[in-house]
């Protein structure tokens, strides 16, 4: 049998050799790893134990951070609950540059400034900033969130933050004032209360991730915002509707550049009713001139009264027992004093008249007279106390507090006294005239106006008390001033009803309703002195009381009118109230 020998094998014969390496080389490795090795552990040392506290330091910065927990803002309410301001959630949109690739950012850029309505290369600047964290639009409609989120760009982060929104938009503006985009109030009761209305801000102390998520098992201590108190103004929904309503009608009518309308509880000074014009949106007071948005006229307007004034006038002199109610003064229609020529309103006389005459007439050269009587001191320390020339202390943020020129003022004369009584040469503001016819109807008794009747927090409500000042004049002074308003109130009456009765007679002015009122016109003053000649300011202050006068035949057919519908403008179908 012939035998196959197997060929020689060349592994066995590879093994039997040996490879050698020179000396020199093995030391060479050795060498350099001791140096790799030396560098390693310096590196070690000096980041483990030379900068140990830095990098520690600059690890807690950027993983342990402390972010404020800001409270939701107050809820404003009227007086029926309505809600005139609140704030909502909505997502604002920020960056994180360095989560934006450089390449992917110019198309990015387009992409938002389509959908922000910006600028592309302002855009572009945002997504390429060297800054961690900035926000590049806030408070996106729902829709536009959702399509930015559509886009799936880890750079883009939406975060929620409260917006400052009014759902009644005009309604009240003046007295609810806004807020800016800071969240701090600017004007109004948002003004006046905005530490109140903000409430107490929170922490938050954690370890946070890339995105600034909190770690979730890392330990967190949380300190809780405290949101601000809910406010429940004393507005009346009803008649703040009708004031601005009424107020923007008869701006309208007379051609007038402002107005305003104030109502006020003469037994509590709470306010029922404010309204001012030109108004403002709150929800986009950017867009008016910030005279318009930052004041309320209604507490910060300086004018002269004119002729309604003349209730000071009359309470003055009877409060000082100066004259009485039968107290009969001259009225020539001109009279000369101080070598000026002082004169009525039309320049006629009324001839010998009374205090309430001279209210019932608007007599100028009777209530100088009355005033000369009455003397400085009295004159205007009852002034004073009616509170001319001082704050209300209203809770509404702008109040002014008038121009009063006593006798203790610089280049105070003889002839203010007598100018004053007809409420020229004095300014006050609306409200502070409002205040003080309020004072006669409550019988001699100065109340604090006020805007808030609540103010609720976590720790419950505070309800706002009604507060007197101080009694003006006495209650029997008080009642003959409204025997004389009411009186001149029903003069005005034919004004109203002539066309429906027929008679120019004297005449209740709402049936149902006992009404005193006075009107006023005066001059505007200007800059460099004296008045205007063209224009002038209106104004009416007045109450009212629910009574049951013995009404004529003509009051009771009106009632039947307003009850059937029947009754049509300009028939002021309001007195209908008088049946309720």
């Amino acid at each position: 049998m012939a035998v196959r020998r197997a060929r020689p094998s060349i592994v066995a014969s590879s093994a039997q050799s040996s490879v050698k390496l020179p000396r020199w080389r093995i030391y060479a490795m050795m060498f350099s790893c001791v140096i790799i090795l030396g560098v390693v552990i310096l590196r070690l040392f000096d980041i483990q134990v030379m900068r140990h506290e830095q990098l520690s330091d600059m690890a807690n910065r950027e993983i342990n951070q402390q972010i404020t927990l800001q409270p939701g803002r107050g809820v404003i309410t009227d007086r029926e609950g309505n809600i005139l301001a609140m704030d909502v959630e909505r997502e604002s949109l920020w960056v994180v540059p360095s989560l934006i690739p450089s390449d992917r950012a110019p198309r990015l850029a387009l992409t938002l400034a389509a959908l922000l309505g910006k600028d592309s290369a302002e855009v572009g600047r945002a997504l390429t900033s060297k800054l961690y964290w900035l926000p590049l639009a806030r408070w996106l409609e729902p829709e536009l969130a959702e399509q930015i989120a559509a886009l799936e760009e880890p750079g883009l982060q939406l975060v929620y933050e409260p917006r400052r929104i009014y759902p009644q938009d005009m309604f009240a503006a003046h007295v609810i004032g806004a807020v800016n985009h800071n969240g701090d109030g600017i004007s109004g009761v948002e003004s006046f209360y905005n530490t109140t209305l903000k409430g107490i801000t929170g922490t938050l102390q954690a370890e946070f991730d890339g995105a600034r998520n909190p770690i979730a098992i890392a330990p967190q201590h949380t300190q809780p915002a405290r949101d601000g108190a809910n406010l429940h103004l004393t507005i009346d929904p009803v008649i703040q509707h009708i004031a601005e309503t009424e107020l923007e009608t008869a701006i309208a009518e007379h051609q007038a550049d402002s107005g305003c309308v104030i109502v006020m509880e003469v037994k509590t000074g709470a306010i029922r009713a404010m309204a001012s014009w030109p108004t403002f949106n709150p929800n986009t007071y950017q867009q008016y001139d910030p005279a318009i948005y930052q004041r309320n006229p209604a507490v910060s307007h300086l004018y002269e009264p004119g002729s309604t004034f003349k209730i000071v006038t009359v309470a003055a002199g009877m409060q000082a027992r100066a004259f009485t109610a039968d107290t009969v003064v001259q009225d020539n229609g001109v009279i000369e004093r101080y070598g000026y020529g002082l004169k009525n309103w039309n320049g006629r006389g009324n001839g010998p008249i009374t205090p309430g005459q001279v209210l019932y007439y608007s007599s100028n050269v009777g209530a100088l007279q009355l005033n000369e009587l009455t003397g400085t001191d009295a004159f205007y320390q009852t002034v004073a106390a009616f509170g001319f020339g001082q704050l209300s202390g209203i809770d509404i943020g702008g109040e002014e507090a008038g121009i009063v020129h006593d006798s203790t003022s610089p280049g105070y004369d003889g002839i203010t006294l007598l100018t004053n009584s007809y409420g020229q040469g004095i300014s006050v503001t609306p409200l502070q005239m409002v205040r003080a016819v309020a004072a006669i109807a409550n019988d001699g008794m100065l109340m604090q106006p006020y805007i808030v009747a609540e103010r609720c927090d976590a720790a419950g409500c505070v309800e706002t008390q009604p507060h007197m000042v101080q009694q003006v004049v006495e209650p029997g002074v008080a009642w003959t001033v409204q025997r004389m308003l009411v009186h001149s109130a029903n003069h005005y009456a034919p004004v109203v009803w002539a066309n429906i009765t027929g008679s120019f007679e004297d005449q209740w002015l709402v049936p149902g309703y006992e009404v005193a009122a006075k009107t006023g016109t005066s001059s505007i003053p200007l800059p460099g002195g004296g008045y205007d000649p063209s224009y002038t300011i209106g104004s009416v202050a007045g109450f009212a009381q629910r009574t049951m006068p013995s009404m004529p035949f003509w009051s009771k057919w009106i009632d039947r009118k307003m009850i059937s519908g029947a009754c049509k403008p300009p028939y002021r179908c309001f007195i209908g109230l008088s049946n309720n």
